[in-house]
């Protein structure tokens, strides 16, 4: 959203609604806001076409596609410049063994959620994405033994 749009309480009460059930039948959202089902509608259209809702995406176990494997991959590079970032960053958009990566501060330049099917598996991806680009300097992988919090909501903070 952009500054000159500003979230009310009413806003704040359907984002947080939202988050935790974007399923939530709409007559249900609006009586919990305390809204109409037609301004209801409107917030959250509103809220989409401002990217405060930036998608709303079904949160599927990996394993029950048969990714039982869940790594966390530190990557150090040899240079951190802008063409080097957008370079590795399109080059893990295109695996679609990655599904989260970001460009971090500290020690690392980017932290890599990585699943695979298996060791072998993700050793291959590693060497293709990591050990064979001349950009990585280093990586460390932390495999995930089990997960501890799930993606959780943003907080949101309103009187009310």
């Amino acid at each position: 959203m952009s500054k000159t749009d500003t979230l009310d309480s009413f806003d704040l009460k359907l984002l947080e609604i939202m988050q935790i059930d974007a399923q939530r039948p709409i007559v249900a959202v609006a009586e919990a806001i305390g809204l109409s089902v037609p301004a209801c509608y409107r917030r959250i259209r509103r809220l989409r076409a401002t990217g405060a809702i930036e998608r709303e995406v079904a949160i599927v176990r990996p394993r029950t596609l048969g990714w039982p494997l869940s790594m966390v991959v530190l990557v150090m590079l040899e240079r951190e410049g802008a063409r080097t970032i957008e370079e590795i960053r399109a080059k893990l958009q295109a695996e679609p063994e990655v599904i989260e990566a970001w460009n971090v501060t500290g020690d690392f330049d980017l932290a890599v959620r990585i699943v695979a099917r298996g060791m072998e598996g993700y050793d291959e991806l590693a060497q293709r994405l990591f050990s064979a680009d001349e950009r990585v300097r280093s990586f460390k992988t932390l495999v995930v033994i089990r997960e501890v919090k799930a993606l959780s909501p943003v907080p949101v903070a309103w009187d009310g």
